[in-house]
């Protein structure tokens, strides 16, 4: 039984198909009968094909040439790798994704931000990455992180609300960051424009680093 299917060069319009004819068209595309639901058939050489079976659920159908049929049945590509913690940090890849989980690792990201009210108990009103505040007397403040910075060289920006009253040198205030910078923790101090500590009831401070 011949291999195949007919071409224009074998049958001509009008052939009449003798049993041979017949015999020989028995194993072409013409009465191909798959033997299962998903069955493909695919030419794996000249006037020769060959059945692949339907792959597994959620499987792709896919180009190999190592293949008799040079297809293949393979897993869905999963599209862009999510980028690990050094390659966020590096901040040179194109090829990866960033994940809400690992974000705060790239060097532009702010690694923790807090509103407090520095009046009475200091108390976090909003924050990220900052896990409590501690009153150290009036006007300064620990501030204490949640994950520490590889190193204590890291940057900080502050801010404060005026105190109630007419603006004036004892109503407008600064804010400073004083004493050795810990890994895990960093003083704010809070003070008029004569120098003197006081309580704000709005305290900000912002950090970028690495962690």
């Amino acid at each position: 039984m011949a291999a195949g299917w007919p071409t224009k060069a074998n049958y001509a319009t009008g052939d009449v198909l003798s049993a041979t004819n017949m015999n020989d068209l028995s194993g072409t595309v013409n009465l191909i009968n798959p033997s299962a639901k998903g069955d493909l058939y695919a030419g794996s050489a000249a006037n020769t094909y060959t059945k692949l079976s339907v792959g597994a659920n959620n499987t792709v159908l896919t180009a190999d040439s190592t293949t008799a049929t040079g297809l293949k049945w393979a897993a869905a590509s999963s599209g862009l790798s999510a980028a690990t913690q050094a390659e966020m940090e590096a901040a040179s890849s194109t090829s990866v994704a960033t994940t809400p989980g690992r974000q705060q690792y790239h060097p532009s990201a702010a690694k923790f931000w807090v509103y407090y009210t520095g009046t009475g108990t200091p108390t976090i009103q909003v924050s990220y990455g900052v896990s409590s505040i501690t009153d150290n007397g009036t006007g300064v403040y620990t501030v204490n992180l949640t994950t520490a910075f590889s190193t204590a060289a890291y940057a900080l920006m502050g801010g404060a609300d005026k105190l109630s009253g007419a603006s004036g040198p004892t109503t407008l205030v600064g804010t400073c960051f004083s004493g050795a910078y810990n890994t895990n923790s960093f003083l704010q101090q809070v003070y008029d424009l004569q120098g003197t500590l006081v309580d704000s009831a709005r305290v900000f401070c912002v950090g970028f680093g690495d962690q």
